[in-house]
């Protein structure tokens, strides 16, 4: 892969994923024992990170790249506890590791419009790091992770600057979070843009501009997504698992679920089951 121009692999050190504990902070000597790089993602909660002189709020979708030498303080809404990703690593090229000089992080601080991709993707490489079978593996999707990062950032510039966008991303970003960690148990849309300050139509228009659809879309591909795992994961029966995600009927489930996935729930089931 390639980071800011050169060519390099990827060596994980710990990881982690976090919901931190009434009283956390980060505090300014934290960073004496940061040796390595720390990718942090934000998947819940509200904070406020000092990055040098500067602060920036910290809300679902943040992604900080953090290297030693930069100062670093954080502090979390006790209100609303963050939820964090974390990945330390290193860089290699030609079987050496590179100086942290020779890389220029492509982003110290950015919000990624990918939320779902981007836990998913850490969350995988925090499950394959804890078996030495799969240290490559992870480290590849690591790789991955990043360039993909440094091209969503390159690719928006300006879209982390203050003002009435920086504004209307935190509002809608968190109420993306707030969708996909209860599907079955969202607000009306009309309740989720009156908490938000807007109507309906601009709610949605702005939910659409910021996320890449439109809120309603998004609470079925969530709901589905979860009935995915619920079908995989549990000995929920379907009307169990329809139930808990706010679906009125089982019938009505199963039609949604048949079109997005091509197969009704009792298909997609039974189909895990004969692997």
């Amino acid at each position: 892969m390639k980071i800011s121009g050169q060519s390099c692999s990827v060596r994980l050190g710990e990881v982690g994923r976090v919901r931190c504990e009434p009283g956390w902070h980060l505090g300014s000597d934290w960073v004496r024992g940061l040796h390595d790089y720390d990718l942090w993602f934000v998947w819940a909660g509200r904070g406020r990170m000092k990055i040098g002189p500067a602060g920036r709020a910290l809300v679902p979708g943040t992604c900080v790249w953090m290297r030693p030498g930069q100062a670093y303080e954080a502090e979390q809404d006790a209100a609303a506890p963050l939820g964090v990703n974390y990945i330390h690593f290193t860089l290699k090229a030609s079987k050496r590791n590179l100086p942290l000089s020779d890389i220029t992080p492509p982003f110290e601080i950015m919000r990624t419009r990918q939320l779902d991709l981007v836990d998913a993707m850490m969350r995988r490489v925090i499950e394959l790091r804890l078996e030495p079978a799969a240290a490559e593996v992870a480290a590849g999707l690591m790789g991955a992770l990043l360039m993909e990062l440094a091209r969503e950032h390159a690719a928006a510039p300006g879209m982390d600057a203050p003002g009435l966008d920086h504004h209307h991303r935190d509002i809608i970003l968190q109420a993306a979070a707030q969708i996909r960690e209860s599907p079955g148990r969202v607000p009306p849309i009309a309740a989720l843009a009156r908490k938000a300050g807007y109507s309906v139509d601009h709610f949605s228009r702005v939910f659409l501009k910021v996320i890449g659809a439109r809120p309603q879309d998004y609470i079925i591909n969530a709901r589905i997504e979860r009935a995915r795992q619920l079908l995989s994961e549990s000995d929920l029966t379907v009307g169990m698992v329809a139930e808990a995600l706010g679906f009125r009927d089982i019938f009505f489930f199963s039609r949604q679920f048949r079109q997005k996935t091509g197969q009704t729930p009792t298909e997609f089931r039974r189909g895990l089951r004969r692997i």
